[in-house]
C-alpha cells in the first residue's frame, strides 16, 4: 500500500496521497485563449503551467476585440486551445484564427464544471507525461472565486514552494462530476510518491454572525471516502496559510476583495457601455440591479465588511455577464443586418492584424495601402470592391504570416503574462 504524508494546522481541509516523476514540456508553442471569467482563466493558468504553454491570453468575458486576436498572433503558434464556450469566448475568435491558418480546439462544457472536466480529459488524452506530474490538486466550491484568487496570491507568494497544480470546481449537484474528475486526475498521477489534495472553499462567515459557517461548504468527508474507496490511504488534516476572516489577516482579504470590487465595477461599466443605443428590457433591469449592488459592495467594503462586499461583488458580477451576453447577440444581429457595419468590423480586423504583425517586424506597407482604398470604398458605399479587396488584404496578411512562422522568433519579454489589457473594448 502507498505511503501518504499530510499537513496540519487549522481551516483549509488537506488530504496527501501517495500516488515518480520525468517532466517533459511540450514540443509545441501553444498559446491559451481565455476569458476573463475567474473559473476559466484560474484552470487556463493551472493547464499552462502544467504544459508550459507559451502564455495564456485573457479576452474580456463574451466581448469579442480584434486587438487580442493579434496578440496570439504576436506569439506566432502553433496551436491555439481556447478554454471555454462560445458564450465566454465569442465564436470570433475562431474565424480570426482560421483565417491566419492557426490550429486551434476549444476546451469546453456547458458550465464551469463540465469545462473543468474536459480540460482535465484533454489535458490527460494530449498530453499524458506533463500531466502525470500534477502535485497539488485545489478542490473549490465553482463560485467561490474568493478562494481561487487567495489560493493563487499564496502560492505566487516568495517563500512559498511552487508546485504543478490543478483545479477542482465543485458545488450542490456537481458533487459527482468533481468526483470523476479528482478520480482522472489521481489515476494519471499513479506514478508520483504523493499527491497533495486541498479543499479551499472554507471561508468561515465573520464574527458578528450568530452562527458561523462556511460561504461556500464542501463535504470533505464525501471526499475522503470516496478515495477510501478507490484504495488510497487517507490522512485527513487542517492546513492553513492565512485564510481566516479575522483582523490578523484582514488586510490580505482586504486586498483580494478590492481587486474583485474592481474586476466586477469595470466589467458593469462595460455592460453599460454595451447596452447602450440599444433596446433590451431585461438587460437595463439586469444592468440597473449590477450598479446598485456594486455601489453597496463599495459602501461596505470602505466600512470594512469584506464579506457582504464580496458576496454583492459576485451578484452584480452574474447581471453583468447577463447583460453583456444579451448585448452581444443584439449587436450580433445588427452586424448580420448592416452590410456597412459588417465590413467596418472587417476593417477593425485588419487593423489590428497589421499591427501585430509590424511586432513581428514585418513590412506591411502594400497592405496598408489596399487598406486605404477599403475605407475609402466603404465610405462611397462600393461594398462590392470593399468585400474584394478586404479578401485580398487577409489573404497577403495571411501568406506574411505563414512565411514568418517558417523562421525561428525571439522569445517575447513577459511571455507569462496576461496579454492584451490595454485593448480597448469596442462594439462586437
Amino acid at each position: 500500500m502507498m505511503r501518504k504524508k499530510v499537513l496540519t494546522t487549522s481551516l483549509v481541509m488537506i488530504f496527501m496521497l501517495s500516488l515518480i516523476p520525468i517532466s517533459h514540456a511540450a514540443d509545441v508553442n501553444i498559446v491559451i485563449l481565455v476569458s476573463d471569467n475567474e473559473a476559466d482563466s484560474t484552470l487556463a493558468d493551472s493547464a499552462a503551467n502544467i504544459i508550459n504553454a507559451y502564455a495564456v491570453i485573457k479576452v474580456p468575458w463574451g466581448i469579442y476585440n480584434p486587438n487580442y486576436s493579434a496578440e496570439v498572433l504576436k506569439y506566432a503558434p502553433d496551436k491555439v486551445i481556447i478554454i471555454g464556450g462560445p458564450t465566454a469566448v465569442p465564436i470570433e475568435y475562431e474565424k480570426d484564427l482560421e483565417e491566419m491558418d492557426i490550429p486551434f480546439e476549444r476546451w469546453y462544457g456547458k458550465n464551469r464544471y463540465e469545462t473543468n472536466l474536459v480540460v482535465v480529459q484533454k489535458l490527460k488524452e494530449e498530453f499524458p507525461e506533463e500531466f502525470s506530474q500534477i502535485e497539488t490538486v485545489y478542490i473549490v466550491h465553482g463560485r467561490d472565486v474568493l478562494s481561487m484568487l487567495m489560493q493563487r496570491w499564496l502560492d505566487a507568494l516568495p517563500n512559498v514552494a511552487k508546485y504543478k497544480s490543478i483545479w477542482v470546481f465543485t458545488g450542490e449537484g456537481y458533487e459527482n462530476l468533481s468526483l470523476q474528475v479528482l478520480d482522472d486526475i489521481l489515476e494519471a498521477s499513479q506514478g508520483r510518491p504523493w499527491v497533495e489534495v486541498i479543499v479551499t472553499s472554507r471561508w468561515i462567515q465573520l464574527e458578528h454572525k450568530k452562527v458561523p459557517k462556511p460561504l461556500f461548504n464542501i463535504n470533505t468527508d464525501e471526499i475522503a471516502n470516496f478515495l477510501r474507496k478507490k484504495g488510497y490511504e487517507v490522512t485527513v488534516g487542517n492546513y492553513t496559510r492565512g485564510t481566516y476572516f479575522t483582523i490578523k489577516y484582514a488586510g490580505t482579504i482586504g486586498q483580494v476583495v478590492l481587486e474583485t470590487l474592481k474586476l466586477v465595477d469595470n466589467k458593469t461599466q462595460v455592460a453599460e457601455n454595451f447596452l447602450d443605443d440599444l433596446d433590451i428590457p431585461e438587460a437595463k433591469k439586469r444592468l440597473n440591479m449590477a450598479k446598485e449592488q456594486i455601489t453597496k459592495a463599495w459602501k461596505l467594503y470602505s466600512l470594512g465588511n469584506y464579506q457582504e462586499a464580496y458576496l454583492l461583488a459576485v451578484a452584480a458580477n452574474r447581471n453583468a455577464d447577463f447583460v453583456i451576453s444579451m448585448s452581444a447577440k443584439e449587436w450580433n444581429k445588427i452586424a448580420q443586418m448592416s452590410l456597412n457595419y459588417a465590413l467596418n468590423r472587417e476593417v477593425l480586423r485588419l487593423e489590428a492584424r497589421i499591427n501585430a504583425l509590424k511586432v513581428l517586424g514585418i513590412n506591411t506597407e502594400s497592405v496598408e495601402e489596399v487598406l486605404a482604398e477599403i475605407k475609402l470604398a466603404i465610405k462611397s458605399k462600393n461594398y462590392s470592391k470593399a468585400l474584394k479587396l478586404i479578401k485580398e488584404a487577409k489573404e497577403e496578411l495571411r501568406e506574411m504570416f505563414i512565411n514568418e512562422k517558417r523562421h525561428p522568433l525571439p522569445v517575447p519579454p513577459d511571455h507569462r503574462e496576461e496579454r492584451g489589457g490595454h485593448a480597448k473594448n469596442p462594439r462586437p
